[in-house]
């Protein structure tokens, strides 16, 4: 071999991709490259210029900069750059400029696409890349123009000091000096052991309970508190947790630390327990409160404390709902929603946080909804569980999203309860249109009366649909697995979910089709990885984002949590469960995640925009409307999206399905 050549040869096997590749394949790689010198200063490539040749730095040091002129990376001796043009085949996204004089080894793209079909590892290094760059994208389309923090911070950071405790047998009089003395309006009764918490007491029982009542202060303080209190986990999101204390009417919530005490795998996933586990609510017992969580007791929070945070536009939202009288009042405060998701877009927000907060909104109505309706109608004459499906059971609701509902009865319901159970519900659904929630054009509705049935009816549905995974039985699959309850008797629910989930990962064939069904949605991306756009009709040039892409990831998300009998419902809860019981790795369930946000928060901003000009929103979306960087992101998502489609089908050997 060529001195010169070796000297390639051996400078190519001390990084990587290159160390990784056979050594005969490595020795024949010098002969087709070539070499180039840039002073520094020079432009190697321009973003928007054609290249068809990835570059790797042997001396020196290149900047890379993106179409906003911010610097993406500064590549130093080994590094590789320019692929993701030779990958796409389109212009470059980016400007890469000596910075200081640089000698580069350049690789035309049909050998650089050659080692990418023909060696494993060197294709693995460079999607990796990929998915690298998707995250970076997530984060560069969430930059804040405002600052608000209330959507990212978690209930435990807000707790300033420890909280301040007392005995069950203290006289309510030392009790009052404790909380004059700490300056607090509430003080937390313990049994002395951390984990403990028997009751609280606050300002308003000493006035209601002690003065006003002439209760003696040197009764133990036990007689006045509040027993077994509601809590808040320190993981917890504080808007979501103001929204509750406002709408509930809370005043003071105990922050546990969940953690404390026990296996950290066996922790309830954040994204589903505020709105799966049950709690009590008003004096009727009917609504489901904030979760109880048990752990270390390591502060208070008060309304205030939250509302100090940030007033935030939401959580005035969700107040106003609990405070109207009749639907009219409910549908002018939905109409404020549209404003406060796009302010949210203008903040830093993930999709996931603002899907949350369209879900909130979205349970308040209907929760008020079922205040309303049980006070025309009367007491309920049985059990029941009105359930949220689909994108509102997976806190997924964006701006446009029709309403999917059904209602669990219990087995006492007889037929002389159906007309106040189906006046009920199309009092609900025909609430829920007038407040912008448009009727499911599927009646997948607890105003169908086929979703309105007792549970053991329900538990007959799904063993049906496992069993026998006929056509109807996969689009029942896509909506009513994924469940979460709103309003009512939420054990009803719980039964439900655990005899369907221990079902699921015994049904091989079940599974099978679902892997078939998330591998039919195929993301808009032809094989040169240019945009495959709607040929015609109303929304002609445009890519469905969630037919192309929101779909799969969230049919794939499901498949892998009831293929291992998970309990989460939210998509990215989904992954991060799949990939900590090994259905997936780690790093399929992180780029999976990363391409399902950028894409989601992509559909969220086009959705605010709509509203903004009197559009109906919706999820088509013209490559017109994106940078060129957005473009490039959203071809990575895309691509990520295919992968893993084509991996579960092979796991799930999707072609020997009819």
């Amino acid at each position: 071999m060529d001195v010169e050549l070796a000297e390639v040869r051996d400078f190519l096997a001390q990084h990587a991709p290159f160390a990784d590749l056979p050594a005969p394949v490595l020795a024949a790689l010098p002969a087709k490259l070539t070499a180039r010198y840039f002073r520094r200063g020079s432009t190697l490539v321009a973003a928007g210029q054609p290249n068809t040749t990835m570059f790797v730095l042997r001396s020196g040091a290149v900047d890379i900069i993106d179409a906003h002129g911010s610097l993406v990376e500064r590549s130093d001796v080994g590094t590789c750059f320019g692929m993701s043009s030779v990958i796409s085949g389109g212009p470059s996204s980016f400007t890469m400029t000596a910075r200081e004089d640089s000698l580069t080894l350049l690789m035309p793209g049909e050998v650089f696409h050659d080692l990418i079909r023909t060696q494993p590892a060197f294709a693995r290094f460079f999607m990796q890349q990929q998915a690298g760059r998707i995250r970076s994208a997530v984060e560069s389309v969430q930059v804040s123009d405002s600052g608000g923090a209330i959507l990212k911070t978690r209930v435990g950071e807000i707790v300033r000091r420890s909280p301040v405790t007392t005995g069950p047998g203290t006289s309510i009089r030392d009790a009052a000096v404790a909380m004059s003395e700490a300056r607090v309006s509430a003080i937390l009764v313990t049994d002395g052991s951390p984990g403990r918490l028997l009751g609280i007491v606050t300002d308003r029982d000493l006035r209601t309970k002690v003065i006003a009542a002439g209760l003696s202060p040197d009764e133990p303080v036990s007689a006045v508190m509040t027993s077994d209190p509601q809590t808040v986990a320190a993981d917890a999101l504080a808007f979501e947790v103001l929204m509750e204390m406002t709408q509930r009417g809370f005043h003071h919530l105990p922050v546990v630390d969940e953690a404390a005490g026990r296996d950290p795998k066996d922790a309830p996933d954040a994204a589903d327990a505020s709105a799966s586990e049950p709690g009590p609510g008003p004096a009727s017992g009917r609504e489901s409160g904030p979760a109880r969580a048990s752990g270390h007791v390591i502060g208070m929070i008060t309304a205030g404390d939250l509302m100090r945070l940030q007033q935030a536009n939401p959580v005035y939202l969700v107040g106003d709902i609990a405070h109207q009288t009749d639907v009219d009042g409910l549908a002018r405060s939905a109409s404020r929603l549209a404003a406060v998701v796009e302010s949210y877009v203008a903040q830093d927000a993930s999709a996931a946080d603002i899907g949350r907060l369209v879900t909130v909104v979205g349970d308040a109505l209907t929760r008020r909804l079922l205040n309303f309706a049980e006070a025309e109608l009367g007491t309920p004459p049985t059990r029941y569980c009105w359930v949220a499906l689909g994108s509102q059971a997976r806190l997924e609701l964006g701006l446009g999203s029709d309403q999917d509902s059904a209602l669990i009865l219990s087995d006492d319901h007889r037929p002389e309860h159906d007309d106040y159970v189906a006046a009920l519900a199309e009092r609900v659904v025909g609430g829920l249109e007038a407040c912008g929630f448009p009727q499911c054009p599927g009646d997948m509705m607890a105003s169908n009366p086929r979703w309105r049935v007792p549970i053991t009816q329900w538990s007959r549905y799904f063993a049906s649909w496992v069993n026998e995974p006929d056509p109807d039985a996969l689009l029942n699959a896509q909506t009513f697995f994924d469940m979460r309850p709103v309003y009512g008797d939420n054990a009803l629910f719980a039964r439900l979910q655990s005899a369907v989930i221990a079902r699921t990962p015994q049904s091989a064939r079940f599974l099978a089709h679902l892997a078939k069904q998330a591998n039919d949605w195929q993301p808009p991306i032809g094989f040169f990885r240019g945009f495959v756009l709607e040929h015609g009709g109303e929304h002609r040039d445009t890519l469905d984002l969630k037919a192309g892409g929101l779909v799969a990831v969230v049919q794939m998300a499901r498949l892998l949590a009831l293929s291992r009998g998970l309990p989460q419902v939210n998509t990215l809860a989904r992954l991060r469960a799949a990939a900590s019981v090994g259905a997936l790795s780690a790093e399929n369930a992180e780029n999976l995640a990363d391409a399902f946000e950028f894409i989601s928060y992509l559909r969220l901003r086009h959705q605010a925009e709509q509203a903004r000009n009197g559009v109906r929103p919706d999820n088509h979306l013209a490559p017109a409307e994106l940078t060129d960087f957005e473009k490039r992101s959203l071809r990575d998502a895309f691509g990520i999206v295919r992968r893993m489609q084509g991996a579960l089908a092979h796991s799930y050997q999707t072609h020997v399905l009819s």
